[in-house]
């Protein structure tokens, strides 16, 4: 079997003449292969150790995919500078302004980080929305550099909670304001998801038969409890949209997830992507199958 057909197999539950082994490679290893190896891309690596190509998107690749596009409406405007070293990101609106300042692609401002903004970022997301975009033309150059070896997938996300805790309030942030202003902080989620409901339609849409949901999933800052009443639905209505366009619905986690598997499994995905086993994680891959 090539790759390609190797990994379809596996995704469609079908059996295949081998065990399918993949790895991720960016820059940083690319950089400081051996001398020999100095100049390869991404894909020239993966051949090189005769690896399946599991493509996330056009990792190393390009071009890209571009659906679902995101637009805020036009009563917001988006800024950006630079200043000694950071970047300096506002959203502006006739309400008020949101700032969230960056180093090195990482959040060290949040945006949200008050009830007053919680509230006017919820109002920035009831008039927000997900538009669909033509990705055959990048779906079909990409398959043409992966040729036989494997496939890509849609990867994208990530969801409402993660949204909020990795981009948008931070940890400390996301959890007073959630304990002192419950409901405040249930209408912003919810309109949030809704909006999100759409992308994921939009998603299935699109050319790839293996959707990827990013969730960076780990109880080291989502608890049990978090992730059954807001996470764990969340998901479960991404796998249903994926699940009834007949296509494959994956989460990627890496992080802690052991004490929580009962709750992953009720959401009816089809794998999980990024499982972490101990030292990094604390999720034998046993455990999980």
């Amino acid at each position: 079997m090539t790759g390609r057909e190797r990994l379809t197999a596996i995704l469609n539950k079908q059996p295949v003449d081998r065990l399918a082994w993949t790895t991720l490679v960016d820059g940083h290893t690319l950089n400081n292969l051996p001398a020999e190896m100095q100049g390869m891309s991404g894909i020239d690596f993966y051949r090189y150790i005769g690896c399946n190509i599991f493509l996330l998107n056009n990792w190393g690749v390009q071009p890209g995919f571009s659906s679902p596009a995101f637009a805020w409406s036009k009563e917001v405007t988006v800024s950006s500078r630079q200043d000694d070293g950071k970047t300096i990101q506002e959203l502006q609106t006739p309400e008020g302004t949101l700032t969230a300042i960056y180093r090195g692609g990482h959040p060290i401002k949040y945006p949200v980080t008050s009830l007053k903004e919680v509230n006017l970022y919820r109002q920035m997301w009831e008039n927000a929305q997900f538009m669909a975009r033509n990705d055959s033309q990048a779906y079909d150059r990409i398959n043409e550099i992966i040729a036989e070896d494997g496939i890509t997938t849609r990867f994208w996300g990530p969801s409402t909670i993660p949204r909020l805790l990795e981009n948008d309030m931070g940890t400390e942030n996301f959890y007073y304001l959630l304990w002192d202003h419950p409901r405040e902080m249930e209408v912003m989620i919810n309109t949030i998801h809704e909006r999100e409901l759409k992308a994921f339609e939009i998603l299935t849409q699109g050319p790839c038969d293996v959707i990827i949901l990013c969730e960076n999933t780990s109880t080291f800052y989502i608890s049990p409890e978090i992730y059954r009443k807001y996470n764990g639905p969340h998901v479960r209505d991404f796998v249903d949209i994926v699940h009834a366009a007949g296509k494959t619905a994956i989460i990627h986690m890496c992080g802690h997830v052991k004490n929580i598997l009962g709750q992953i499994k009720n959401t009816g995905l089809d794998g999980i992507h990024g499982l972490t086993p101990s030292p990094t994680g604390d999720t034998p891959w046993e455990l999980a199958l």
